[in-house]
């Protein structure tokens, strides 16, 4: 019904996290995996997922910016998960 497509992306500081799939893909890797996401299963909400969003700070207005871009460019995101624990 619905998958987590992109979790824990942007740092604390508000940039993108360092990891293996920025590295060798480069900051569209998150808008392409939503696009594999849709083509794999068309019916699914998908969904980014964060932490320590829930109030406004460097990362939760990065995350804003993210996904109001990947609504732009007309990338199939369904919603945002805010974790809390």
């Amino acid at each position: 019904y619905d998958w987590d497509v992109a979790n824990e992306a942007v740092a604390d500081d508000g940039t993108l996290r360092d990891t293996v799939f920025l590295r060798k893909l480069g900051p569209n890797y998150i808008a392409a995996a939503f696009q594999l996401a849709h083509l794999t299963d068309w019916n699914a909400k998908l969904y980014y997922n964060d932490y320590n969003i829930d109030i406004i700070n460097a990362k939760s207005n990065a995350v804003f910016e993210l996904v109001k871009s990947l609504k732009q460019a007309h990338v199939p995101i369904h919603g945002l998960g805010i974790q809390s624990h």
